[in-house]
């Protein structure tokens, strides 16, 4: 813990461990609150302003100890808060693991979903909010839990609040709260100050390392990386594609699938179902693959298994392990797509055909992510020479 942290406490709160506790009087009586935070100057500020929101009440006569504190232990000791029955926050949250995987029955969701809804309610939400009763979940408990993620994206945090949203949105429904605390919470500007800048950044394999990956592997790896590089597949369409999706005559592979947890599903998005165009490099990749698989209904196997790919998983193990051995600074096996992508704009393609390529439904992706790749001159040219 940083000691000059330490030194400035601010007046009415304590810290012991991972803990923050809040003193304040009560009618004569010492009350004491603790909060599972970190003692970093934004969370003692926060508390600091939360112990004077609380003091201003209760000199004015308007404190609720349940609107603050409504699993207190404390309070309920010594009866300001009374028990109340109710439905818990946890049974409420296994109910909506149970219709998640309704909704996968039905077609209505894609296993990969569900199971990271899974890991969020198992591991987020039950662990933090479970014990509550649903009518004791108030804005303020929220915010708390939030104010925790200082150190995540906000694509991140917003993943974790969607289950507790359908939670809540349920609980409306059923008249088991009058109304939705997470309305009350100004989550966007709740985001921006605790959250932490995405990491995502395209970061495309030089020419120099992509040549050292092709030549380094072999047989069916080299084919699939070699395929990957120069047709910017998705990793889950990669590994879903299928020879009856290949059209040699014309040069184009019909993508309109995506493999995820062993299990297919359509594309990405709508305008991910697409006719690419086979590059010569991307072609020859397939027609050396002919000989391994040309039998089987998938295109890429993995040759420790000669099944199909269960999923991205098991590509990106291979990929890592191979930059590893190779000495290249690691990025993930989607940066194949990157690669392809930056490769065409450098060379001048016409954004609206790369866009259509990548199964973008406009150039804004590209524009946003592959800008410093987009030569100044405007005008179409295919160079097709890769």
């Amino acid at each position: 813990m940083d000691r000059t942290v330490l030194k400035t406490i601010p007046e009415g709160l304590e810290v012991r461990s991972n803990t923050i506790r809040l003193h304040f009087m009560l009618s004569g009586i010492r009350c004491r609150e603790s909060f599972k935070l970190q003692a970093t100057k934004p969370n003692l500020k926060y508390c600091a302003n939360l112990r004077a929101e609380i003091l201003n009440k209760i000199g004015r006569n308007e404190f609720d100890y349940s609107e603050y504190f409504p699993n207190s232990k404390f309070a309920k000791r010594l009866g300001i808060i009374k028990e109340i029955p109710g439905v818990k926050c946890s049974e409420l949250l296994q109910q909506q693991l149970i219709n998640y995987a309704k909704m996968v029955e039905n077609g209505h969701l894609s296993p990969s979903t569900l199971s990271g809804y899974r890991k969020i309610i198992t591991g987020k939400l039950i662990p933090e909010l479970g014990d509550y009763l649903i009518q004791n979940l108030t804005a303020l408990i929220i915010r708390q839990w939030l104010t925790k993620f200082n150190n995540t994206t906000e694509k991140t945090i917003n993943n974790y609040l969607t289950p507790l949203r359908h939670m809540l949105d349920d609980a409306l429904n059923n008249e088991l709260i009058t109304t939705n605390p997470l309305e009350s919470v100004a989550v966007d500007k709740l985001i921006r100050v605790t959250s932490k800048k995405s990491e995502f950044e395209v970061n495309p394999l030089t020419e120099a390392e992509k040549q050292a990956v092709l030549n380094a592997a072999d047989g069916q790896i080299k084919n699939l990386f070699q395929f990957g590089v120069w047709s910017g597949l998705r990793t889950s369409e990669l590994i879903a594609l299928k020879w009856a999706d290949i059209d040699f005559k014309r040069n184009l592979a019909n993508i309109h699938q995506a493999k995820v947890c062993n299990v297919e599903k359509s594309t990405k998005t709508k305008s991910g179902v697409r006719d690419l165009v086979l590059l010569p490099k991307a072609l020859e990749a397939l027609e050396n693959q002919l000989k391994y698989t040309s039998n089987s209904e998938y295109v890429f196997h993995n040759p420790n298994t000669d099944q199909a790919w269960a999923n991205s998983n098991k590509v990106s193990d291979v990929w890592r392990k191979l930059l590893l051995t190779l000495n290249i600074p690691y990025r993930n096996c989607y940066q194949m797509r990157h690669t392809y992508a930056s490769t065409l704009l450098s060379n001048g393609e016409n954004l609206f055909w790369v866009a259509n390529q990548m199964g973008h439904k406009d150039i804004h992706m590209l524009i946003k992510h592959y800008g410093r790749w987009i030569p100044k001159q405007d005008g179409y040219k295919f160079v097709g020479n890769y």
